[in-house]
């Protein structure tokens, strides 16, 4: 009896045993179909579940991989569905669809060199594919673009008109045609060819973007309204598109529509809270405290969550100048707040306010009780990520923001918080990608847009830039913010006409504030056009016409000493100081143009005599320092000039990086770097502040904790385009053994710091580390032909050693 029962449990454990095998299968399908039964109710989230439940069972699961692509990609979360694709074109390498969404995504987001990789992939496995041979299209237009090729440009347009004949609603063959009208000025025909690509596409927002960009590049005012409204509709569910609508309006001073249009808003979905305290902020900038106060009253009064028209209020006690009285209201209506998702916001609203009050400890304190009982939290989320990146702690700031991105894919301010912390961890590519994505999400928002252009300038692509700063101005025309970096740019580029032209909206603009600005895009463009008489006589007029303004009269001496004409300039400065003489300003104009002509002893004693009447002035002590620290015998009379200046002004940040670098020089390195750190936990945002502090931590301690602090630090420093910057990072990837990174960044800091011998030496030592001996005896020897007989730091003893030894094993040192 005992032998059956033992048999029978034994059978019965080998079933369940397979039962259990089969289940985990059969449960794998079930989740992805559900997965899918979700996808058709439209219910994103809940499909996401499912298919993240597939993957737990079957990590390999093709059809539940592809369609979690598709459906992020679908609802706008670019970055979670291109890494989705990537993993599975890693699982299987000639899945077409995975290569052509991969090609498509990143041909749409301009990373030529990545779409060129896939679409090649992809036109391997379906060589006769007409939808890849577009994306191809495109990549090679985007390319020529890029590098100014007009042939190539021609050559691929031709292309895609050929090919539309066989594929006429191809949407990426319409996006080189569209682009290449526009950039041509054939507006009339964009607009044509838009108006046939949203009937076939009306759900591509791009195509309503272009149209509205080429209205508003048309002054066709009405049809950009029009195009707004329709935009609201046709994507109900992007709120870029009323903030959009209502920017315009702002722009164009129509406050009335501006006012008209937030509160039917508020009227159509009175649940929406976002539609209501938009409509406050309007009211309170636009139409006064006053009125934004009583329509906060009214709010509350109509019982209409009270709670967050009364954090509101408080709010706008806090911003008028009541910050006691208004973060008593808050914690008073903290006691009062039954439901748990409104004291939620109160704690995160309160939490600012401490912040801004300076009590970091307790907004961190709210915001962790927040998180503690609802971990995915937006506003909460953004503070605490923006205290992470602060901290250095990127990693976990990605972290946090992933999750909150996945879930709002479309906050702007979300993915900005995203790029700050992707900088911050050196992933730039990352970083330019999300800063992309925040244009888009903000509906090309004057702040996104500028951030992004200016990335993008700093890249030296330069007619990107001017892409994203003209079609943030359509949609923000007479935008100063935008306009004077744009007329910048045209400097840069040359492009007088357009200079011109933005100068000219400058001056419509008929703000006193843009008079600078103003002057200097001018002067640049007619000094650019080889008319420096012209310049300087529009300089003079423009300081002429500006009474006891003194920034015009600066570019005239700017312009003087520019052009190397230094009598003009003292004469100059003599003038306007004997016509306003009692003039602080211009006395100390006086001052510094005696400097910048050599006359340094002139110089520190007006100087000094400025200091008598105006001893709080840093500009003036910062002006005294640098004339007596030229002098290196005067260094510690610097230092005392330093200290003296600090005892009135202890929290000015310019006086304490002077210090520093001064006590570098002096060789006081532990006293910089105390001073540094000190400055980087004040803001460490600061990228200055940032390479000198890992600059010192790496170049003189030997320690591996300051090693890898500095590593830390530098991180933001890759890929810069600084030279300081890349010798700072390239001195750590050699510490770090990353020889090749090292080389990298050092052969471009040396390149373009040619007259710094630690940065010689830094490259001479990674070029040794890597093999190259002989090339590293040219910088040793370069870097010693820098310093003076007798200097005896580290790194010039540590020179001459190498050297020595090179010579010893037959290596020539020739200079470079």
């Amino acid at each position: 009896m005992r032998r059956r029962l033992s048999l029978t449990l034994a059978i019965v454990a080998t079933v369940a045993l397979l039962a259990a095998c089969d289940t985990a299968e059969q449960r794998a399908e079930r989740h992805f179909n559900a997965g899918l039964d979700y996808l058709q109710a439209g219910d994103i989230d809940r499909a996401l579940v499912e298919f993240r439940n597939v993957f737990k069972l079957n990590g390999e699961h093709h059809d539940a991989r592809l369609a979690y692509a598709e459906a992020e990609r679908g609802r706008g979360n670019l970055r979670e569905a291109y890494s989705q694709y990537l993993r599975l074109i890693e699982q299987y390498p000639n899945d077409l669809a995975g290569l052509k969404a991969l090609s498509e995504m990143a041909a749409d987001s301009g990373e030529w060199a990545d779409a060129e990789a896939f679409v090649t992939r992809a036109l391997a496995v379906a060589p006769d594919d007409l939808s890849l041979k577009a994306t191809r299209i495109l990549v090679t237009y985007g390319k020529a673009v890029e590098r100014s090729d007009s042939a190539a440009i021609l050559r691929a347009v031709d292309a895609a008109r050929a090919l539309r004949e066989k594929e006429p609603d191809n949407q990426t063959l319409y996006k080189v045609i569209i682009d290449d009208l526009i950039r041509g000025q054939s507006l009339s025909q964009a607009l044509d060819e838009l108006n046939k690509v949203i009937a076939v596409a009306p759900k591509e927002k791009l195509f309503y973007a272009q149209r509205l960009s080429v209205n508003a590049a048309l002054q066709d005012n009405a049809a950009v309204e029009r195009g707004l409204i329709e935009m609201i509709q046709v994507f109900p569910d992007a709120p870029e598109m009323p903030e959009a609508l209502l920017r315009w309006y702002l722009s164009r001073k129509d406050y009335d529509k501006a006012e008209a249009f937030l509160r039917k808003r508020a009227t159509e979905v009175p649940d929406d809270m976002q539609n209501l305290t938009s409509l406050v902020r309007f009211l309170g900038e636009y139409r006064g405290a006053d009125a934004a106060l009583a329509e906060l009253d009214r709010l509350i009064e109509s019982g209409q969550q009270a709670t967050v028209f009364r954090s509101a209020r408080a709010g706008f006690h806090f911003d008028q100048g009541d910050r006691d009285g208004a973060i008593a209201e808050m914690e008073a209506l903290l006691d009062d707040v039954k439901d748990a998702d409104e004291a939620r916001s109160v704690r995160v609203a309160l939490a600012r306010m401490k912040l801004a009050v300076g009590d970091s400890d307790g907004a961190r304190a709210l915001v962790d009780d927040v998180l503690a009982e609802d971990s995915g939290n937006v506003e909460a989320i953004k503070l605490k990520a923006t205290w992470q990146i602060m901290d250095d702690d990127a990693s976990d700031a990605v972290a946090i923001l992933r999750d909150a991105v996945d879930q709002n894919p479309r906050d702007a301010s979300l993915l900005t918080l995203m790029a700050q912390a992707y900088e911050r961890d050196g992933q730039r590519d990352l970083m330019r990608d999300t800063l992309a994505q925040a244009v888009e999400a903000s509906g090309r928002a004057p702040a996104e847009s500028l951030r992004y252009a200016q990335l993008l300038a700093s890249e030296n692509k330069l007619l990107p830039a001017e892409g994203v700063l003209v079609e943030a101005l359509r949609l923000s025309p007479g935008n100063a913010a935008l306009l004077v970096p744009l007329g910048q740019l045209y400097v840069a580029l040359q492009d007088w006409p357009r200079a011109e032209g933005v100068v000219r909206e400058l001056e419509n603009l008929k703000d006193p504030r843009l008079a600078n600005d103003i002057g200097a895009i001018r002067a640049a463009v007619l000094e650019g056009q080889q008319k420096t008489g012209d310049a300087l006589d529009f300089l003079e007029r423009l300081a002429s016409n500006e009474g006891k303004r003194t920034d015009a009269k600066v570019a005239v001496l700017r312009n003087h000493l520019a052009n190397g004409r230094n009598s003009e300039a003292l004469a100059y400065a003599a003038k306007i100081l004997a016509e306003d003489p009692d003039n602080k300003d211009v006395q100390f104009i006086h001052a510094t143009v005696l400097a910048l002509t050599g006359d340094q002893k002139g110089a520190e004693g007006e100087y000094r005599a400025l200091l008598v009447q105006s001893p709080d002035r840093t500009d003036i002590w910062m002006a005294l320092v640098r004339a007596v620290a030229l002098d290196p015998a005067r260094r510690r009379e610097a230092l005392t000039l330093l200290d003296q200046a600090l005892t009135i002004n202890p929290t000015s940040g310019e006086l304490r990086w002077a210090k520093a670098g001064i006590l570098e020089g002096e060789g006081d390195i532990e006293g910089a770097i105390a001073i540094y750190e000190v400055l980087y936990q004040e803001n460490s945002a600061n990228p200055i502040v940032a390479n000198n502090l890992a600059s010192l931590l790496s170049s003189y301690r030997k320690d591996a904790d300051s090693l890898r602090r500095a590593e830390i630090i530098a991180r933001r420093l890759r890929a810069s385009g600084v030279p300081a910057y890349q010798d700072t990072y390239g001195w750590i990837a050699y510490l770090n053994g990353n020889y090749g990174d090292a080389l990298n960044e050092l052969e471009k800091a040396a390149a373009g710091l040619p007259k710094d011998p630690m940065v010689q030496y830094h490259l001479a030592m990674a070029y040794k580390a890597s093999g190259a001996d002989a090339d590293a005896a040219k910088r040793f020897a370069a870097a010693l032909a820098l310093v003076p007989d007798g200097d005896s730091r580290d790194f010039v003893i540590s020179a001459k050693e190498e050297l020595e030894r090179l010579k010893a094993a037959g290596f020539a040192p020739d200079t470079p």
